[in-house]
């Protein structure tokens, strides 16, 4: 297991996510893909303000239920390092000690964005 404050795998190459994994779970229905994730973009900001509202009242049980959400909703899109940079922020939630919250929740900012940016443009093509 990562610890938490570990830093993610990162490979400039590799996508934010697995469209065609996506995809192919999806029974190719690319149309789905594209409701799926404009229901995720839609959300974002509401779980956002979740996650930071939790951390912001150091809430570490919110902390821990909002990065889960999230983790399970980006999940969805094969998102490796999203998903990883989530379950890092659960965890501290989990164990209660919220020290290392900050910069994941940078983290979870940063891939989830990256996700979304990838999303969008493949909604476009």
């Amino acid at each position: 297991m990562t610890p938490p404050d570990a830093p993610l795998p990162h490979n400039m190459k590799t996508p934010p996510y697995d469209r065609a994994k996506v995809i192919e779970n999806l029974g190719g229905d690319e149309r789905l893909l594209d409701e799926i994730a404009g229901v995720f973009i839609a959300g974002w900001p509401d779980s956002l303000t979740r996650l930071r509202t939790a951390l912001a009242v150091a809430d570490a049980d919110e902390v821990r239920s909002a990065a889960h959400a999230i983790k399970g909703s980006i999940a969805n899109f094969s998102a490796g390092r999203a998903v990883e940079a989530a379950r890092q922020l659960e965890m501290t939630g989990k164990a209660g000690d919220l020290g290392p919250a900050p910069a994941q929740l940078a983290r979870v900012v940063a891939a989830v964005e990256e996700v979304m940016a990838a999303l969008a443009a493949d909604r476009r093509a």
